[in-house]
């Protein structure tokens, strides 16, 4: 009968629902699943570039600090000849002042750096907004430390090693732009 048949399509309708239930909970997990791995993948992805940006400035720090070793090198050979000529002291850097940039903690960190006579005066931060304000003022701590060794190869600040690596490698920019 028509009643008959209709009640045998909506029993079969009910036997489907826990079916598309249990399958529609399974899509729904799946598909949380699928977004998990997505933003994962694109954090790893941002990760890596970080890592490669740090790499690239690893090896400018040591190629500045190759430079200035050998500068060094030749200063002291000059001080050991009675013969030295001026020109064999000479700094590896031109007078003035030149800019850097790298990425701190919280986004760019951009310094001006001063050389006067050939050594590096002054260090100077003209941008770091991004920076939270109690570690990066720990980080200002490799200011000191850059202008007493007249180099980039200082310690990072512990508690603020982002902030102060970006300063680092800020100033390694600004050096390679003052190199004669």
């Amino acid at each position: 009968s028509a009643c008959a048949a209709g009640r045998s399509h909506d029993s079969g309708k009910e036997e489907h629902d826990p079916m598309i239930q249990r399958y529609g909970n399974f899509l729904t997990k799946a598909f949380c699943m699928i977004l998990l791995l997505a933003a994962l993948g694109k954090y790893q992805t941002g990760a890596s570039l970080k890592a490669e940006k740090e790499a690239e400035n690893a090896a400018a720090i040591e190629e500045v600090e190759a430079y200035n070793r050998e500068i060094r090198k030749q200063i002291a050979a000059a001080g050991a000849s009675d013969e030295a000529a001026p020109e064999e002291t000479e700094s590896p850097y031109k007078d003035g002042s030149f800019e850097g940039s790298a990425d701190g903690f919280g986004g760019p960190i951009r310094v001006a750096v001063t050389i006067e006579g050939g050594d590096l005066t002054k260090v100077e931060v003209l941008e770091a907004g991004g920076e939270d304000p109690a570690y990066f003022s720990q980080a200002q701590a490799v200011i000191d430390e850059i202008l007493s060794t007249q180099g980039v190869a200082v310690d990072t600040v512990s508690g603020a090693t982002f902030s102060s690596t970006g300063l680092i490698n800020a100033v390694t920019e600004a050096l390679r732009a003052a190199s004669k």
